[in-house]
């Protein structure tokens, strides 16, 4: 769906993932207008309290809030954020945009890994959740969409990566692409 705030007004910074299941699609925020629906319905005037970036780091399909060295989840019913990790030592990069180095499906389970650096810039981190999910689909990074956005977050614009395809609350079956490794011959 496509909605507008208005004319001439600076949204600054703001953000569009699926942190509350009891509303279709991606929620926003960011700007005037507090925590919309996929139609830009308002439906909390209470928002999260980062508009910087996502991350599937727990064991459900919603996203959850990735600012400056802290993971925070979206309480949607208390209308809240609730501290999931805090990366000790670890600092974010771009100053009030508060980038981690990197975010993405690393080790192949679909949620996230984050990399961060350490204050004295000595270290790189790499934090992966612990937490059990029932979900499984194909890693993320086989789908084009998603591979291309983390490659950008590194030399673009830094933004979350988002697959090519819904993944959140109500989504529909995940169709497992074909891999093919080249050199060797398919059975």
């Amino acid at each position: 769906m496509k909605f507008a705030i208005g004319r001439n007004i600076d949204v600054g910074r703001g953000v569009a993932a699926d942190i509350d299941p009891t509303h279709p699609g991606f929620e926003n925020w960011g700007g005037p207008g507090g925590l919309r629906d996929l139609n830009g319905k308002t439906i909390s005037d209470v928002v999260p309290s980062s508009t910087n970036f996502v991350i599937w780091w727990d064991g459900d399909l919603t996203r959850e809030l990735l600012d400056k060295n802290r993971i925070d989840k979206w309480d949607w019913i208390n209308k809240r954020t609730i501290n999931l990790l805090t990366a000790i030592d670890c600092v974010a990069n771009n100053g009030t945009k508060a980038t981690p180095s990197l975010s993405a499906d690393l080790f192949g389970d679909w949620r996230e890994e984050v990399i961060w650096r350490t204050k004295d810039n000595r270290e790189l981190r790499i934090y992966s959740t612990v937490i059990p999910t029932t979900y499984r689909f194909t890693t993320l990074m086989q789908d084009p969409q998603y591979r291309t956005a983390v490659a950008g977050e590194n030399v673009g614009y830094n933004q979350p990566p988002h697959p090519g395809f819904y993944l959140g609350a109500g989504m529909h079956k995940v169709a497992k692409e074909q891999v093919t490794i080249v050199g060797q011959k398919r059975k």
